[in-house]
Protein backbone atom coordinates (compact mmCIF):
# COMPACT_ATOMS: atom_id res chain seq x y z
CA UNK A 1 0.00 0.00 0.00
CA UNK A 2 3.08 2.32 0.88
CA UNK A 3 4.27 1.75 -2.74
CA UNK A 4 1.56 2.61 -4.06
CA UNK A 5 0.75 6.12 -2.07
CA UNK A 6 4.32 7.11 -2.99
CA UNK A 7 3.57 5.98 -6.53
CA UNK A 8 0.69 8.79 -6.94
CA UNK A 9 2.66 11.12 -5.26
CA UNK A 10 5.28 10.68 -7.65
CA UNK A 11 3.16 10.99 -10.58
CA UNK A 12 1.43 14.23 -8.92
CA UNK A 13 4.30 16.15 -7.56
CA UNK A 14 6.58 14.92 -9.78
CA UNK A 15 10.11 13.94 -8.72
CA UNK A 16 13.17 16.20 -7.13
CA UNK A 17 16.64 16.77 -7.72
CA UNK A 18 19.27 15.95 -4.84
CA UNK A 19 18.76 19.09 -2.89
CA UNK A 20 14.99 17.70 -2.60
CA UNK A 21 13.82 20.28 -4.97
CA UNK A 22 11.04 19.35 -7.14
CA UNK A 23 12.56 19.35 -10.83
CA UNK A 24 10.21 21.82 -13.56
CA UNK A 25 9.74 21.03 -16.96
CA UNK A 26 7.09 20.40 -19.53
CA UNK A 27 6.66 17.00 -20.20
CA UNK A 28 6.51 16.56 -16.33
CA UNK A 29 3.48 18.47 -16.11
CA UNK A 30 1.64 17.04 -18.99
CA UNK A 31 2.72 13.57 -17.45
CA UNK A 32 0.84 14.68 -14.71
CA UNK A 33 -2.76 15.61 -16.30
CA UNK A 34 -2.65 12.81 -18.60
CA UNK A 35 -2.18 10.67 -15.38
CA UNK A 36 -5.20 12.67 -13.13
CA UNK A 37 -7.01 12.22 -16.43
CA UNK A 38 -6.96 7.90 -16.49
CA UNK A 39 -7.10 8.19 -12.83
CA UNK A 40 -10.39 9.70 -13.21
CA UNK A 41 -11.93 7.60 -15.76
CA UNK A 42 -10.61 4.86 -13.68
CA UNK A 43 -12.57 5.88 -10.92
CA UNK A 44 -15.49 6.50 -13.07
CA UNK A 45 -15.85 3.32 -13.98
CA UNK A 46 -15.26 1.53 -11.00
CA UNK A 47 -18.44 3.51 -9.47
CA UNK A 48 -20.52 2.41 -12.39
CA UNK A 49 -19.79 -1.46 -11.84
CA UNK A 50 -19.99 -1.51 -8.12
CA UNK A 51 -23.64 0.36 -8.71
CA UNK A 52 -24.53 -1.62 -11.52
CA UNK A 53 -24.14 -5.24 -9.06
CA UNK A 54 -25.85 -3.47 -6.44
CA UNK A 55 -29.08 -2.93 -8.81
CA UNK A 56 -28.82 -6.39 -10.47
CA UNK A 57 -30.05 -7.60 -7.11
CA UNK A 58 -32.94 -5.00 -7.19
CA UNK A 59 -36.82 -6.96 -7.84
CA UNK A 60 -37.98 -5.62 -10.71
CA UNK A 61 -41.74 -4.92 -10.64
CA UNK A 62 -42.85 -8.13 -12.55
CA UNK A 63 -41.31 -9.99 -10.23
CA UNK A 64 -42.79 -8.47 -7.40
CA UNK A 65 -46.47 -8.56 -9.00
CA UNK A 66 -46.27 -11.09 -11.74
CA UNK A 67 -48.61 -11.57 -14.36
CA UNK A 68 -50.59 -14.36 -12.44
CA UNK A 69 -51.19 -12.45 -9.64
CA UNK A 70 -52.95 -9.81 -12.34
CA UNK A 71 -54.75 -12.41 -13.53
CA UNK A 72 -56.39 -13.36 -10.20
CA UNK A 73 -57.04 -9.83 -9.08
CA UNK A 74 -59.23 -9.08 -12.79
CA UNK A 75 -60.74 -12.85 -11.54
CA UNK A 76 -61.59 -11.33 -8.42
CA UNK A 77 -63.09 -8.40 -9.60
CA UNK A 78 -64.86 -10.04 -12.09
CA UNK A 79 -66.49 -12.37 -9.82
CA UNK A 80 -67.96 -9.08 -7.90
CA UNK A 81 -69.05 -7.80 -10.91
CA UNK A 82 -71.44 -10.79 -11.58
CA UNK A 83 -72.19 -10.99 -7.57
CA UNK A 84 -73.63 -7.82 -7.88
CA UNK A 85 -76.21 -8.48 -9.87
CA UNK A 86 -79.99 -9.70 -8.08
CA UNK A 87 -81.93 -12.41 -9.09
CA UNK A 88 -84.76 -10.47 -10.83
CA UNK A 89 -82.02 -8.00 -12.58
CA UNK A 90 -80.29 -11.15 -14.14
CA UNK A 91 -84.16 -12.55 -15.01
CA UNK A 92 -84.78 -9.03 -16.70
CA UNK A 93 -81.56 -9.40 -19.01
CA UNK A 94 -82.10 -12.90 -20.02
CA UNK A 95 -86.16 -12.62 -20.75
CA UNK A 96 -84.77 -8.84 -22.93
CA UNK A 97 -81.79 -10.71 -24.65
CA UNK A 98 -83.72 -14.15 -25.48
CA UNK A 99 -87.22 -11.98 -26.52
CA UNK A 100 -84.65 -9.98 -28.80
CA UNK A 101 -83.29 -12.73 -30.39
CA UNK A 102 -86.38 -14.54 -31.52
CA UNK A 103 -88.19 -11.16 -32.76
CA UNK A 104 -85.84 -10.64 -35.11
CA UNK A 105 -86.25 -13.86 -36.61
CA UNK A 106 -89.59 -12.09 -37.96
CA UNK A 107 -89.86 -11.42 -41.80
CA UNK A 108 -89.44 -7.60 -41.97
CA UNK A 109 -88.11 -7.14 -38.40
CA UNK A 110 -84.42 -6.23 -37.75
CA UNK A 111 -81.94 -4.31 -34.98
CA UNK A 112 -84.77 -4.69 -32.63
CA UNK A 113 -84.63 -3.30 -28.72
CA UNK A 114 -86.13 -4.46 -25.85
CA UNK A 115 -87.57 -3.44 -22.51
CA UNK A 116 -89.72 -5.37 -19.92
CA UNK A 117 -90.93 -4.63 -16.79
CA UNK A 118 -91.93 -6.64 -13.49
CA UNK A 119 -94.46 -6.07 -10.85
CA UNK A 120 -92.86 -8.23 -8.74
CA UNK A 121 -89.97 -10.18 -7.80
CA UNK A 122 -89.55 -13.70 -7.81
CA UNK A 123 -91.36 -15.89 -5.12
CA UNK A 124 -90.23 -19.69 -4.13
CA UNK A 125 -92.75 -22.07 -3.53
CA UNK A 126 -92.17 -24.30 -0.19
CA UNK A 127 -93.90 -27.48 0.82
CA UNK A 128 -96.26 -27.23 3.08
CA UNK A 129 -96.95 -30.13 5.03
CA UNK A 130 -100.93 -29.84 5.31
CA UNK A 131 -103.17 -31.62 8.37
CA UNK A 132 -106.79 -32.26 8.09
CA UNK A 133 -109.38 -32.87 10.59
CA UNK A 134 -112.83 -33.96 10.28
CA UNK A 135 -115.47 -33.54 13.24
CA UNK A 136 -118.86 -34.31 12.89
CA UNK A 137 -121.60 -33.58 15.42
CA UNK A 138 -125.43 -34.46 15.58
CA UNK A 139 -127.61 -31.88 16.99
CA UNK A 140 -130.87 -32.33 17.94
CA UNK A 141 -133.75 -29.53 18.34
CA UNK A 142 -136.39 -28.49 20.29
CA UNK A 143 -138.64 -30.00 17.81
CA UNK A 144 -137.14 -33.60 18.25
CA UNK A 145 -135.59 -33.06 14.59
CA UNK A 146 -131.83 -34.00 14.07
CA UNK A 147 -129.37 -33.02 11.79
CA UNK A 148 -125.65 -33.56 11.32
CA UNK A 149 -122.70 -30.82 11.08
CA UNK A 150 -119.91 -31.28 9.61
CA UNK A 151 -116.50 -28.92 10.15
CA UNK A 152 -113.17 -30.01 8.22
CA UNK A 153 -110.40 -27.86 9.98
CA UNK A 154 -106.34 -27.80 7.85
CA UNK A 155 -103.25 -26.49 9.77
CA UNK A 156 -100.50 -26.06 7.19
CA UNK A 157 -96.94 -25.50 8.10
CA UNK A 158 -94.01 -24.98 5.79
CA UNK A 159 -91.56 -27.80 5.51
CA UNK A 160 -88.15 -27.11 7.30
CA UNK A 161 -84.94 -29.23 7.25
CA UNK A 162 -81.39 -29.13 9.03
CA UNK A 163 -78.71 -27.85 6.70
CA UNK A 164 -75.42 -27.23 8.15
CA UNK A 165 -77.14 -26.78 11.63
CA UNK A 166 -79.65 -23.98 10.64
CA UNK A 167 -83.43 -24.75 10.16
CA UNK A 168 -84.14 -23.65 6.26
CA UNK A 169 -87.67 -24.71 4.19
CA UNK A 170 -87.94 -26.94 1.25
CA UNK A 171 -88.29 -24.92 -2.03
CA UNK A 172 -90.18 -27.35 -4.44
CA UNK A 173 -90.29 -24.32 -7.02
CA UNK A 174 -90.48 -20.59 -7.64
CA UNK A 175 -92.70 -18.23 -9.59
CA UNK A 176 -91.52 -16.29 -11.92
CA UNK A 177 -92.05 -12.51 -11.74
CA UNK A 178 -95.54 -10.88 -13.11
CA UNK A 179 -95.05 -8.70 -16.18
CA UNK A 180 -95.68 -5.15 -16.30
CA UNK A 181 -95.27 -3.97 -19.53
CA UNK A 182 -92.68 -4.66 -22.53
CA UNK A 183 -91.39 -1.91 -25.22
CA UNK A 184 -90.21 -3.13 -28.78
CA UNK A 185 -88.30 -0.64 -30.77
CA UNK A 186 -87.23 -2.27 -34.31
CA UNK A 187 -86.77 -1.58 -37.90
CA UNK A 188 -89.95 -2.40 -39.70
CA UNK A 189 -92.41 -2.03 -36.91
CA UNK A 190 -94.06 0.95 -38.99
CA UNK A 191 -95.70 -1.43 -41.12
CA UNK A 192 -99.14 -2.62 -39.65
CA UNK A 193 -99.17 -6.18 -39.91
CA UNK A 194 -95.26 -6.61 -38.60
CA UNK A 195 -96.66 -4.38 -35.83
CA UNK A 196 -99.10 -6.99 -35.02
CA UNK A 197 -96.69 -10.06 -35.53
CA UNK A 198 -94.74 -8.72 -32.49
CA UNK A 199 -97.21 -8.01 -30.31
CA UNK A 200 -98.54 -10.96 -30.63
CA UNK A 201 -95.15 -12.96 -30.65
CA UNK A 202 -94.53 -11.15 -27.08
CA UNK A 203 -98.07 -11.84 -26.02
CA UNK A 204 -97.43 -15.46 -26.92
CA UNK A 205 -93.66 -16.22 -25.41
CA UNK A 206 -94.55 -13.96 -21.63
CA UNK A 207 -98.49 -15.20 -21.65
CA UNK A 208 -99.46 -11.56 -21.23
CA UNK A 209 -102.37 -9.33 -23.05
CA UNK A 210 -100.98 -7.30 -26.33
CA UNK A 211 -102.17 -4.56 -24.71
CA UNK A 212 -99.49 -4.64 -22.49
CA UNK A 213 -97.08 -4.68 -25.60
CA UNK A 214 -95.85 -1.36 -27.32
CA UNK A 215 -94.08 -1.65 -30.56
CA UNK A 216 -92.50 1.65 -32.06
CA UNK A 217 -90.58 1.94 -35.23
CA UNK A 218 -86.95 2.93 -34.68
CA UNK A 219 -84.90 5.88 -35.69
CA UNK A 220 -82.52 5.98 -38.73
Amino acid sequence: MRRWIEFFKHIIFGGRDKDGQPVKNVKSTLFKLVALALIGVALLAGNRFFSGNSQDHKPTARQVFSNNDSKNLSDIKSNIGNNSMTSIEKYESYVNQNLKNILEQIQGVSDVSVMVTFASTEKKIYQNNVKTQDNQTSETDQKGGKREVNQRNEDSEVVMIDQNGNKVPVVIGKEQPTVRGVIVVAKGADQPTTKVQVMEAVSTVLDIPTYKVKVLEKNE
